[in-house]
Formats: C-alpha cells, sequence, structure tokens
C-alpha cells in the first residue's frame, strides 16, 4: 500500500514540474531552413523539437513536435487550405483556422472548451503577435533580432489550465505564417 501512495505522490511530482515549464523561444535548427526548429523552455536542460514530417519531400502540410515525454502532430486539416489545421497529441485535439477568409495575421485556436485568438499586432510586419483574450494570461510571440525570423523569444505566463499541445498550436500559428516556405 505505501508503495502504491509512493508512486502516486512521484507521478503527481513528476507531472506538477512539467506543468511549471514555460515556452521560452524557438529558432531555427539551421540558418538556411525553416523546417526544423528547436524549442526552448524556461528550464535550460528541457529542449524540443518541431519539424516537417516529410522533410524530403518539402512536404509543409505536416509536422511532429516533441518537448521531453510529450509530442503531437500538427496537420493542415484539408488538402492545400493552409487557413485550417489541427493539432493531435496528449489526447487532446486542437483546431487553428484563420478568423477572417485570406487573411493569416489572426487565428482562432480552440480544443472545444477554450478557445484564444492570437493576432499579428501589425498587418504588414509579422514580427509580433499575442493573443487577445487575457483569462488566461499572457502569451506573445516577437523574433528576438529585427527582420531576423529565424529565432523567436515567447512570453508565456499562460494559467495551467491551457496545455502544452495548445502552447504548440499558438507557437506553430506564429512560426508557419511569418516564414517564406523554401
Amino acid at each position: 500500500m505505501k508503495a502504491l501512495l509512493l508512486n502516486i505522490l512521484f507521478i503527481f511530482l513528476s507531472l506538477s514540474l512539467y506543468a511549471q515549464f514555460e515556452l521560452f523561444g524557438i529558432g531555427t535548427k539551421w540558418d538556411d531552413s525553416f523546417k526544423e526548429w528547436t524549442i526552448f523552455t524556461s528550464d535550460e536542460d528541457v529542449e524540443g523539437d518541431l519539424s516537417i514530417r516529410w522533410i524530403t519531400k518539402n512536404d509543409w502540410k505536416e509536422w511532429d513536435y516533441r518537448l521531453e515525454d510529450e509530442s503531437g502532430s500538427i496537420k493542415m486539416k484539408f488538402h492545400n487550405d493552409p487557413s485550417k489545421w489541427e493539432v493531435r497529441g496528449g489526447g487532446e485535439i486542437i483546431s487553428m483556422q484563420t478568423k477572417w477568409r485570406g487573411d493569416n495575421t489572426e487565428w482562432r485556436i480552440t480544443d472545444g472548451s477554450v478557445t484564444l485568438t492570437i493576432k499579428s499586432k501589425y498587418r504588414t510586419n509579422l514580427e509580433e503577435w499575442e493573443i487577445q483574450e487575457n483569462k488566461y494570461g499572457a502569451f506573445e510571440m516577437y523574433t528576438t533580432y529585427e527582420n531576423d525570423i529565424r529565432d523567436w523569444e515567447i512570453i508565456d505566463e499562460l494559467s495551467d489550465e491551457i496545455s502544452f499541445h495548445f502552447k504548440m498550436a499558438l507557437l506553430f500559428v506564429v512560426a508557419y505564417n511569418s516564414t517564406p516556405k523554401i
């Protein structure tokens, strides 16, 4: 009985420590490609990755991500419609779609119970993004260096109600829509 309680306590502590990781930034793995990214957290020892699933095919419709024991996929919901995407990971399905047709500067992201809107601060400059609602805290992304979309800083002050997979949806919308598809 004691062993069972200790195991449950260990699992609980492990999960609560994981929940404390905040996204800190992302950067391209290579200076000349936007197909592979490194995800940085508030813990310097914990890094993840985000990358195109089929790199050699240059297919931008399917992505995979990983951070420690968490992983998932991001896919275009319908063939050749970059205005609708889905994140699947951790038993969750998170939908992402543009708020307005033909406008990739404002996105609505939902898991069915929480809906957030992330928007570029400026329509002609996609180097600064933020969520519009503050009920769950703040989330902002901006380039580390002006006019250099390879490295991004993240202000992740979202509540624990927002899962890592939901945060990946926010991060992906910014990275995908701010970079050239070469």
